[in-house]
């Protein structure tokens, strides 16, 4: 979200004109969402007269799925869009633990029986104990 970001940031206006120090504000505020870069195909930031009573509407594209979509209306434009990078932080972090999550449930705990039945048991021969007893004779 950064300038050396690869995703792309649109700014629309719908009945007024987002000024180059507002595209500024709101860029450095997105570079909050950086984090999610891997998931993130675009960002379109939406204001409906953004200089009075601003109505913001933040849309991201996500590489898979639905866009998310937050929206707000705040005394000013600067406002409204650090309480709407809030919101979609939010998003962002409870879609990405939906995608952790459904991938494998239980993953921990399968991941432990996995590690306890390979775990060598006290009868059998380690390779260990195997190189040593060949490397002795």
């Amino acid at each position: 979200m950064t300038e050396e970001s690869h995703v792309p940031i649109e700014f629309k206006g719908r009945k007024d004109h987002i000024t180059e120090r507002m595209q500024e504000h709101a860029t450095k505020k997105l570079a909050r969402l950086g984090r999610f870069e891997d998931a993130l195909q675009r960002v379109e930031v939406v204001a409906e007269t953004a200089h009075e009573n601003p109505e913001v509407e933040l849309i991201v594209h996500l590489k898979r799925g639905a866009p998310l979509v937050a929206k707000d209306r705040g005394e000013s434009f600067s406002a409204t869009i650090d309480i709407l990078v809030d919101k979609m932080e939010v998003q962002l972090r409870k879609q990405k633990e939906k995608r952790t999550d459904h991938k494998v449930p239980d993953a921990k705990e399968a991941r432990a029986r996995a590690a306890d039945e390979l775990a060598p048991r006290g009868d059998e021969e380690t390779f260990e104990d195997a190189v040593r007893k060949d490397l002795d004779t």
